[in-house]
Parts: structure tokens; C-alpha cells; sequence
């Protein structure tokens, strides 16, 4: 799988460094905020994201609100939950926000291989630019 950017948002710092230290392992760069906030003024700006790995239950912007926000601005962008209390959320519910995967914690590097996985069997038969369309 080639390198991939990707921005990775958690309100527990803890987490954000584990999966930090497994993507950079893996050779992706991992970009880490520890508030939706932050990642919705982050993608203002930058725009190359191959994906999002969000927690859902964070404090003020939870992961789903986030994730209707993104895809709204962003349609394209592979937003992918992952959380410890999934029992909470109402399975059409996560998919009407528009997650293209939701996973379980805890985090473990097996894990994230699935989620990356999930993400290149997503991308894997869109033609590249400059490519004949089939």
C-alpha cells in the first residue's frame, strides 16, 4: 500500500500517540488533533488527506457530527469511525452520517490494517488521471 496521510482525531491523547506510533510504523503520516474542532479548521486548509480515523464520543463535536460536516464539504474524503461505545450509536445512523467503515476499540495494529484495507478496497478500481475510463 503506498503512503497515506492521514488525519487522526481522538480527545484521549493516549490513543493518539498508539495510533500515531502503528500508522508511522505501517510508513503512513499520521496527522493527530485531539478535538473535531481542530480537524474541521485543519481541513479548511489542507486537503490532501487519503483518510480520517475519528473517535465518536468526544466532548462538544462528536465524531458523527464531524463526519456529516466532512462529507457535506467534503464528499469524496473516507472518514472512518472507530470507538469504545459503539452499543450508543444507531448502526443507520452512522451510516446516514456518511462513515465509509465504523470499528471497535481498542486499538490495536490489526486494526488499523482492516481500516486500511477497507480504504484501498475503496479506491482500488477508480481509474488514476490520465487513465482511460473503462
Amino acid at each position: 500500500m503506498d503512503r497515506k496521510k492521514i488525519l487522526v482525531i481522538d480527545d484521549q491523547r493516549s490513543q493518539l500517540r498508539l495510533i500515531k506510533r502503528l500508522l508511522t510504523r505501517m510508513g503512513h503520516t499520521a496527522v493527530t488533533v485531539d478535538s473535531a474542532e481542530e480537524a474541521g479548521l485543519i481541513l479548511r486548509w489542507e486537503q490532501d488527506f487519503a483518510m480520517i480515523i475519528t473517535d465518536l464520543k468526544m466532548p462538544w463535536l462528536d465524531g458523527l457530527q464531524f463526519c456529516k460536516d466532512a462529507k457535506r464539504a467534503h464528499p469524496r474524503l473516507k472518514i472512518y469511525a472507530i470507538s469504545g461505545f459503539l452499543g450508543g450509536y444507531d448502526p443507520d445512523e452512522l451510516q446516514a452520517a456518511g462513515f465509509d467503515g465504523v470499528y471497535e476499540k481498542p486499538i490495536k495494529e490489526a486494526l488499523l490494517l482492516e481500516i486500511l484495507a477497507a480504504y484501498q478496497a475503496t479506491v482500488r478500481d477508480k481509474p488514476t488521471a490520465g487513465s482511460p475510463k473503462p
